[in-house]
């Protein structure tokens, strides 16, 4: 508990009280009453000090006034005072050492002061009237803050929501683009696989009589050389053949693990040179190749990577 009273009396160091009164010892008796409530007192010894004061700061949480001072009295201070926005909103506390009638003390609530304080002081009354304005200026001054932070968490949220929706139209839109990829990219397949299957199907009828003549002329033919010659017309065919069929299987844009085949490489390696006989004929090329496995692989793209 003790603690808390002794945070309380160092947090009211934050609440700045401007005391006007044209008498140096008020202006004493004021400050040395509420010294020990730690506030940070201001004075001035007139009305006219006061209001250069309030032309330099603004910050006050509170003034203490006197009523009846020379050239301009109290009233016509506060007046003066609350002409001004960021000073409107000071509460004004009057001190007169004359109890007058209801229609003077109305002239003072009329000009903006929100009590009274007569002389000579009691020190307890006047502390007590203090530390509750004090304490209202706390509570105001952590309003303030409370709400500048809700404003600003509000402006964060906004601008997230506003973020997100942005996020959510982007995803919208790349949505649609994607539908749509996919639609013209389905349509370029299923063209494609109309390709494949026609000029497939158009690529085995002459191969097939290629095949055809080319037996019977090797059946029929005794010479070696031409017949070497016809056993390589008949051996490309068949690798033609080959490849129409791995064409037609592949046009449907799917592997799946039974086309993979254990296969020799060895036998497709050797496929691939004599597809490449005559080029390297021409060009007196040296192909070294060593000891392959035997592999589970595609044959057709085995076979074109190693062309």
């Amino acid at each position: 508990m003790q603690v808390g009273k002794e945070q309380n009396f160092q947090n009211r160091s934050d609440i700045k009280i401007l005391v006007v009164d044209d008498r140096e010892d008020n202006l004493f008796s004021i400050e040395t009453i509420l010294e020990k409530d730690n506030y940070t007192i201001v004075k001035a010894n007139s009305g006219r000090s006061a209001l250069k004061t309030l032309l330099k700061e603004d910050d006050f949480s509170l003034i203490l006034m006197d009523v009846q001072m020379p050239d301009i009295n109290g009233f016509e201070t506060a007046t003066i005072i609350y002409e001004r926005d960021k000073l409107k909103n000071i509460p004004i506390i009057f001190i007169t050492a004359h109890n007058y009638g209801e229609e003077y003390v109305f002239k003072g609530y009329k000009t903006g002061g929100v009590d009274y304080i007569y002389k000579p002081f009691n020190p307890e009354l006047l502390r007590a009237k203090v530390s509750v304005f004090a304490e209202l200026y706390r509570k105001n001054k952590e309003l303030v803050a409370n709400e500048k932070k809700l404003r600003t968490a509000n402006i964060a949220l906004q601008k997230e929501i506003e973020e997100r929706k942005i996020s959510e139209q982007k995803i919208t839109m790349l949505n649609k683009q994607l539908v749509n990829n996919n639609n013209e990219l389905k349509a370029i397949n299923e063209e494609l696989d109309r390709f494949a299957f026609v000029a497939s199907h158009d690529l085995q009828e002459p191969l097939r009589k290629i095949m055809l003549f080319s037996d019977k002329i090797l059946m029929k033919n005794t010479d070696e050389e031409i017949s070497g010659y016809l056993q390589k017309i008949v051996n490309s065919s068949q690798r033609m053949q080959t490849l129409i069929d791995d064409i037609l299987r592949f046009s449907r844009h799917n592997v799946y693990s039974a086309d993979f085949i254990e296969s020799e490489l060895d036998i497709l390696v050797g496929e691939a040179i004599s597809e490449m006989e005559i080029e390297i004929e021409k060009n007196q090329a040296q192909i070294n190749v060593h000891s392959l496995p035997k592999v589970p692989v595609i044959p057709v793209l085995i076979h074109q990577l190693f062309l």
